[in-house]
């Protein structure tokens, strides 16, 4: 089971690239040049992969749109079992951050919810197609 919509496709693939490109930049600025830089230009710098973000999530939702029937089934089974599996995992990870199991904050992990959820969708996903073809 494939999408026949090339385009759309690859929307989302460079959105996705985009995204992981301007996380890893900002993070980094934010962690070294831009440390007393104001807050304004932080915020600027922080919410800069909102925008690939936006933009593949706006490919998503016109893909699954053009998907038939079946498609759409796959892909609502997939995300189900990706925000459910991604809860639960961020639900453990928080509790055993709070327990001071990690050594990390709820702030840095929470960076990866959404990549996680994903990644997390495209297994589900292939998990699915091969259930339904």
């Amino acid at each position: 089971m494939t999408y026949t919509n090339r385009p759309l496709v690859h929307a989302c693939l460079l959105s996705a690239l985009a995204y992981i490109a301007t996380t890893w930049i900002s993070m980094r600025l934010l962690a070294g040049a831009m440390v007393d830089a104001p807050i304004a230009m932080r915020v600027v710098v922080g919410l800069l992969p909102v925008i690939p973000i936006g933009l593949a999530i706006r490919a998503f939702v016109q893909l699954m749109r053009a998907g038939d029937e079946l498609q759409r089934r796959i892909d609502v089974e997939a995300l189900a079992i990706a925000a459910l599996a991604i809860g639960l995992g961020a639900l453990t990870a928080s509790l055993l951050i709070v327990a001071g199991a990690f050594d990390t904050t709820a702030q840095k992990a929470l960076v990866w919810v959404f990549p996680a959820l994903v990644l997390t969708y495209l297994f589900a996903r292939i998990l699915a197609c091969r259930r339904y073809g």
